[in-house]
């Protein structure tokens, strides 16, 4: 008689978005969640208990110490906090996947970088939206080369947030620990720029703040981001985490052969399509079976929900993009290949963003163009 082969255990540091979409999509993609860990003992024990987590800790090399059963760390803390936790799950031999902002600086992302490849662990970055599915689509769309060499690259998001009665976490508030708009969502949107269109080399930005009701943040919440790429792609990334009115979302490329975009739903989350305009008329491209995501879920315990971060990622949208590069992961892991052919961002990823948000944060406080520092 065979037995079924153990879940690779995991340990999840941090109770906000670690809670709400790392222990779901872990264990979609198949992981046992073995352990959580946060600053506070005791709220680590509370918020955790709803999930069944069996261990609630503040120290995550004792929880390393003690159960060799934990093959993985996923790290969801504040941006200024990624560096501890990652380089102790690297020291400990275990694989780790970090959230984006990976970093607060370029030197601190080459040095968790440098630090997974010496030790040979499996490393990721928390790019979910890789796995989104008009995303990835897209992506694939653009580097088939139906639309020749991609020639602009835009995509704007605008959303009425800003509640000033709704609470937001502090470190996002605070630029210096790394907080705001352009490191939370702007990296998704350099990510998903990269990984289509290729490498940035030189940006123009801008950084806002359009939430006056929040006199004490000092972090941004709107940001307007030039790019070139090293091939000559030209582009626009535009968000606003707190602008009025209805949702505003467009992903658009244009080449040398035609354009390709993304036809999104009336909010965020909703089903979106690829199409194509090219010389053969404009079509909708089929989503594959493999990319096709199920409909969000939200978060069963809304006791939970303390934030307006908290109310973001309840909804459960990145739950399915992220069990995917979790199951990506757990087949590099396992040592085999994995499921999709689309590549999970890793900490290289992880350090060309940075590179690029450093130099995005500088075109902003030096009004001119800044070339993106090789990692």
């Amino acid at each position: 008689m065979t037995t079924s082969p153990s879940p690779l255990g995991a340990v999840v540091v941090g109770t906000g978005f670690g809670l709400f979409t790392h222990v779901r999509a872990l264990r979609a993609a198949g992981f046992e969640v073995r352990a959580i860990v946060g600053r506070d003992l005791e709220k680590t024990r509370q918020r955790s208990a709803p999930l069944g987590i069996p261990v609630a800790s503040d120290n995550l090399e004792t929880v390393l110490a003690e159960d060799p059963e934990i093959r993985l760390v996923t790290v969801a803390t504040p941006p200024h906090a990624h560096v501890t936790p990652v380089m102790q799950a690297i020291a400990a031999g275990r694989a780790v996947m970090c959230e984006k902002p990976f970093a607060k600086e370029l030197a601190q992302a080459r040095e968790m970088l440098a630090a997974a490849e010496a030790a040979g662990v499996v490393h990721a970055l928390g790019a979910e939206f890789r796995y989104d599915s008009a995303q990835a689509l897209l992506r694939r769309v653009v580097q088939s080369g139906v639309i020749g060499e991609p020639l602009l690259f835009h995509r704007i998001y605008h959303q009425g947030g800003g509640d000033p009665h709704e609470q937001l976490a502090d470190w996002w508030m605070d630029a210096e620990q790394g907080g705001g708009f352009l490191g939370a969502f702007g990296t998704h949107m350099i990510d998903q720029a990269r990984s289509t269109v290729g490498e940035i080399k030189s940006v123009c930005a801008t950084l806002s703040k359009l939430a006056m009701a929040r006199p004490t943040m000092t972090s941004d919440d709107a940001y307007t981001l030039m790019f070139e790429t090293e091939n000559g792609c030209k582009g626009v990334l535009e968000a606003a985490e707190c602008f009025p009115g209805p949702i505003v979302m467009a992903t658009r490329v244009a080449g040398t052969k035609g354009g390709a975009w993304i036809q999104s739903g009336a909010i965020f989350g909703d089903p979106e399509e690829v199409w194509v305009k090219d010389l053969e008329g404009v079509r909708q491209i089929v989503m594959p079976n493999e990319l096709a995501n199920p409909a969000p879920v939200p978060f069963a315990h809304a006791e939970l929900i303390q934030t307006e971060m908290d109310r973001w990622h309840s909804a459960g949208f990145d739950v399915a993009p992220y069990a995917k590069l979790f199951s990506q992961m757990k087949a590099r892991m396992e040592g085999r290949t994995p499921p999709l052919p689309d590549p999970a961002g890793d900490f290289r990823d992880a350090a060309a963003n940075q590179a690029i948000l450093d130099a995005a944060r500088r075109s902003a406080a030096e009004r001119r163009w800044v070339d993106v520092e090789a990692i």
